[in-house]
């Protein structure tokens, strides 16, 4: 039987961001989900309980950190992507991680999500 892969949860409205993104995770072996905007961040969420999001500040239908908010402590690790030195340099409580967009690459962003995974992390 195959093991199951670690599922990421990519909340960025950049499409070519998150497509760039989402193709170095796949390439390292997690399966990836992209939500646009909030909303959907919630609904893939309950869906598919990634073993970690990925979150940006700025969503078109509302703050990044509201939903990290929502997020933490329900079972998955949480990174908060930003532009915003003082959300990097202060993140919301129980945020495993803050990258600063304009320096996170795709291989930067696999790294800190394998960092966090642990003993979880794919082959």
């Amino acid at each position: 039987m195959e093991k199951a892969r670690p599922v990421v949860l990519l909340v960025e409205d950049d499409e070519s961001t998150a497509h760039l993104y989402s193709i170095k995770l796949k390439m390292d072996g997690y399966r990836v989900d992209i939500a646009r905007d909030a909303a959907t961040a919630g609904l893939l969420f309950d869906r598919s309980r990634p073993d970690v999001v990925c979150v940006d500040t700025r969503l078109p239908d509302g703050s990044g950190r509201d939903v990290v908010t929502s997020l933490v402590g329900r079972g998955s690790a949480v990174i908060l992507l930003t532009n915003d030195q003082e959300s990097y340099e202060r993140p919301p409580a129980g945020v495993a991680a803050a990258l600063l967009k304009w320096k996170t690459t795709p291989a930067a962003l696999s790294a800190a999500i394998s960092d966090l995974m642990g003993a979880k992390k794919p082959l």
